[in-house]
């Protein structure tokens, strides 16, 4: 009888081993399926997105500008400027008088700040900028949110979303909506003919215009662009890779093709999304299922953020149909001496270690 127990358990033992190695086996056949699968999708090219020839539009179909820089006329118009802080009180100073004196483009303008987090004196200068400019300025801090929402793209969302509905509520309509980072809207490159450049351009032909960089295009999260960048670049890396090591490796071919600086003299870049550290917006194609998202409903906890820009923007571009997502050219924000790029964690995909971003 024991004999008979023992050789049962043996023979159930080895039934659990073999289908534990095919089980093995067949995640392993998967995932060089998907892998293949993945570089035959979108492989790699040797130029980046804005060289490439299938790019959505071709630059004979691009606007083209109507107007020159100094005939600009925006005062009977309103703008409403959004930017969640965090840590960046160094940059507060020459943030202010970029903001301030694009604001004064405007007929009407309103900054809604949002911040969290701050280690610094970032909340007490906010606070001292909207009681000397009450009429224009409005701070919100949530003070500690990192333990109710720990993960970083979905704070920054969260902050996003939240600046937006109260500026829907605090102005019934207004006209231009425009998203900056505090660091990269900083820059001496980030001036007042660098933002008027985007209305050189027939204004019904763009719904949103995003910024750019000369020496080194950086924010690759955000882009989305057929059909060399249709998807999370990170993401993508990752389910082609089969280790964390080939992740970075993947990661690092991406920023070695994609991340060439624009010439300020290249045409405008039509995508599907991007940022670049800041972003204006035709306000009425803000429609209100348009909000930012950090998190991805699919997949593992901890592979989860994603960019939340793109959904936002992707949003804008639906509701917008034949007014188009540009890349322009003129509208630069940081120079490449302000960004350092940075290995990604396994669990905390950060890309710069100058991200001051909410």
């Amino acid at each position: 009888m024991k004999v008979s127990r023992r050789n049962y358990w043996m023979k159930l033992g080895m039934i659990c081993c073999i289908i534990s190695i095919m089980i093995f086996v067949m995640i392993i056949v998967a995932i060089v399926h998907r892998y293949s699968q993945l570089l035959q999708v979108s492989p790699l090219t040797s130029k980046a997105f804005w060289e490439d020839n299938r790019t959505l539009s071709r630059s004979e179909l691009l606007p083209s500008p109507i107007i020159t820089i100094d005939k600009v006329n925006l005062t009977n118009l309103t703008l409403v400027i959004t930017a969640c802080c965090r840590n960046v009180e160094k940059y507060l100073i020459p943030f202010q008088n970029k903001i301030r004196a694009i604001g004064n483009l405007f007929g009407n303008y309103k900054i809604y700040l949002g911040e969290s987090d701050s280690q610094d004196g970032t909340l007490k200068v906010l606070r001292q900028w909207a009681k000397n400019d009450s009429n224009h300025v409005s701070v919100f801090s949530t003070k500690k949110s990192r333990w109710k929402l720990y993960l970083r793209t979905r704070r920054i969302a969260h902050c996003r979303n939240h600046l937006l509905k109260i500026a829907r509520a605090d102005i019934s309509q207004f006209d231009y909506y425009l998203v900056v980072d505090v660091d990269k809207a900083s820059s001496p490159k980030f001036t007042i003919d660098s933002f008027l450049s985007n209305f050189i351009y027939p204004l019904s032909s763009w719904a949103i215009m995003t910024a750019s960089q000369t020496d080194f295009y950086y924010d690759l999260w955000a882009l989305r662009t057929w059909p060399t960048m249709p998807f999370d670049f990170i993401e993508y890396s990752r389910q082609a890779s089969f280790f964390s090591i080939a992740w970075q490796s993947n990661i690092d071919k991406f920023f070695s093709v994609h991340n060439k600086g624009i010439s300020r003299h290249h045409p405008l870049i039509e995508v599907e999304s991007a940022f670049g550290g800041a972003a204006i917006y035709n306000a009425k194609y803000l429609s209100q299922e348009c909000i930012y998202n950090g998190w991805m409903n699919h997949g593992l906890w901890f592979f989860r953020e994603q960019c939340e820009h793109v959904t936002f923007n992707q949003c804008v571009r639906r509701n917008a149909k034949d007014s188009k997502v540009f890349i322009n050219p003129m509208f630069e924000t940081t120079e490449i001496r302000e960004i350092t790029h940075k290995h990604v964690p396994h669990l905390n995909r950060k890309f710069f270690k100058n991200k001051t971003r909410h």
